[in-house]
């Protein structure tokens, strides 16, 4: 299988070319057809999925399935610091950007205080992966202990806030059951590989 990530995805970009994560940045509308027109494997979308009409988007794309993650970093089970977990509640898909300050490889989080400060023009470049990483370390850890979602690396994708504080698995079965009734309203069948246009 191949996992399409647009960029709309939080975390790390996953790319080819790390030089070129930050500028060749493809949407999952756009990427999730081309992709799975160009291949006869099952495709799996990633990137800006965050409840059932983009499960059901994703699928009407092409897609075989989809990987969510964002979406879950409220979740208890996702663990993060209350306060990353907080503020993803008021997350609007441009308070998030993609950088190479936290670790030298290009992700996209929140755009908190340090992540504009680390792409601002005067800004020292970021030092190689991991490297980069390592000199983050100390202010990564103060800001987990007292609570700074500022100076955190709080990854986040561009439809974070349509995630819910609530059990993974409870938001894994809210999600399925509105894709089917979607593509059930719609009287629709997705596309791609296996369906009837293949």
């Amino acid at each position: 299988m191949i996992v399409a990530q647009g960029m709309e995805a939080g975390g790390h970009r996953g790319c080819f070319d790390a030089s070129q994560a930050e500028r060749r940045l493809v949407g999952s509308f756009a990427l999730i057809p081309a992709v799975a027109d160009a291949v006869e494997v099952p495709v799996v979308a990633t990137g800006g999925i965050g409840d059932a009409r983009g499960v059901a988007a994703a699928l009407m794309l092409g897609a075989s399935g989809v990987q969510i993650g964002s979406a879950f970093l409220r979740c208890p089970e996702a663990g993060i610091h209350p306060a990353w977990a907080e503020a993803l509640a008021c997350v609007a898909p441009e308070d998030t950007i993609v950088s190479t300050g936290f670790s030298g490889r290009a992700g996209r989080s929140v755009a908190t205080e340090y992540a504009l400060a680390a792409i601002a023009d005067e800004a020292p470049p970021p030092a190689p992966y991991p490297v980069q990483r390592g000199l983050t370390a100390a202010m990564r850890a103060q800001a987990a202990e007292t609570g700074d979602v500022q100076r955190m690396q709080a990854w986040a994708g561009q439809s974070v806030r349509l995630g819910r504080a609530e059990p993974a698995g409870r938001l894994v079965r809210r999600m399925w059951d509105g894709t089917l009734a979607l593509l059930k309203e719609g009287h629709m069948e997705p596309s791609g590989p296996g369906s009837d246009e293949t």
